[in-house]
């Protein structure tokens, strides 16, 4: 498929060629190895042409040869600043109208038969499939930042996801191996997200390492709440409630916020999805000594604790972290001793 300014709206903005043989670099660059493109909006025909097609229109589509060794740039000033619209020049399925959302020097469209708008992919193991560069000037003489911090990419979407992580077959598990600078991001075949901070040796002042931001196994972000009562074992509303004897354990969920009397007044304190949540656990009124231990709702059994009292005890408390299964449950265990106890469990907050 041809298409030349001759049969395409055009752009009123003129656009100059700076040499014959740079044309050509431009020709090739927008066929994309032979991809349909619908339109190229131009001011005007180039005016540069080589030697047997001297002046004609910027041609794209099949057949189109490119033998340039030097680059094509394309200067275009427009009369005052465009944040939206057609850009300067522009790929797409159609002429792109002034509604589209934002301008640049370089557009790609995409639509129902080229459903991406840009791509840019190597096969060099050192180079980069894009690279977006913000080449403002910093801090001036006086020390001052400029009035906004430059930004190299931004990302935008009007409904969606902002940013996709494409799982590829050389995709690994884990850090991948090779030399990296800090600031590098890294999906894994697994989901888990990677991110490279400089840990600089004496050795190897470069050296950075991987930090997990997100993934299946992470517990996420923490969020804080208000201190919310998720189960009192002395309220008869629960479930369950009374004594945990020695050797038993209660599954207790922590998804609702309850008043004194056992009432639900924050539902999904703790939401779908969370991962874990921050307690404060009390054993309160103890018969005699013993420990009380927790797990996530779904693990049957312990070989730890987490508090402890002696028999002269009447309350005692201790705050952890602890994960929550699908149904945002923990299992609370009482120890092998003799005590039995009543105990409470407050949320702080959780993890998603």
């Amino acid at each position: 498929m041809t298409t030349s300014p001759e049969t395409t709206p055009a752009l009123t903005d003129e656009v100059t060629e700076e040499s014959s043989s740079r044309r050509h670099a431009l020709r090739a660059l927008l066929a994309g190895g032979g991809a349909a493109v619908g339109a190229v909006a131009f001011g005007k025909s180039a005016s540069a042409g080589t030697e047997g097609d001297a002046n004609d229109a910027l041609q794209l589509g099949e057949g189109v040869d490119n033998e340039s060794v030097t680059p094509t740039t394309l200067v275009h000033t427009p009369a005052l600043p465009r944040v939206d619209g057609p850009s300067s020049l522009s790929v797409a399925g159609g002429v792109p109208s002034d509604e589209f959302p934002f301008s640049a020097q370089v557009g790609g469209y995409g639509d129902d038969l080229v459903v991406h708008g840009l791509h840019g992919s190597t096969s060099n193991p050192n180079g980069f499939g894009a690279v977006a560069a913000n080449l403002a000037d910093g801090p001036d003489e006086s020390g001052e930042e400029p009035s906004a911090p430059p930004t190299a990419l931004a990302l935008a979407s009007v409904a969606g996801s902002h940013l996709r992580f494409v799982a590829l077959g050389s995709e690994v598990v884990g850090p991948p191996a090779g030399t990296h600078i800090a600031g590098d991001l890294y999906r894994d075949a697994e989901g888990t997200l990677w991110f490279t901070v400089p840990a600089p040796t004496e050795a190897e002042p470069l050296a950075v390492r991987y930090v997990k931001l997100a993934g299946t196994p992470a517990a996420g972000s923490f969020h804080a709440i208000n201190p919310q009562r998720a189960y009192d074992s002395r309220v008869d509303a629960y479930d369950e409630s009374g004594l945990l004897a020695p050797n038993t354990n209660r599954v207790i969920s922590v998804a609702d916020g309850h008043d004194g009397a056992g009432n639900v007044i924050a539902e999904n304190a703790v939401p779908m999805g969370a991962t874990a949540v921050q307690i404060n656990l009390t054993v309160a009124n103890p018969t005699a000594e013993n420990f009380l231990a927790v797990t996530d709702g779904t693990t049957a059994t312990t070989e730890t604790s987490v508090i402890n009292w002696g028999a002269d005890e009447l309350q005692i408390a201790n705050s952890i972290t602890i994960p929550v299964n699908a149904a945002r449950e923990i299992r609370v265990y009482c120890g092998d001793q003799t005590g039995s106890t009543q105990f409470i469990v407050d949320v702080f907050g959780y993890y998603l």
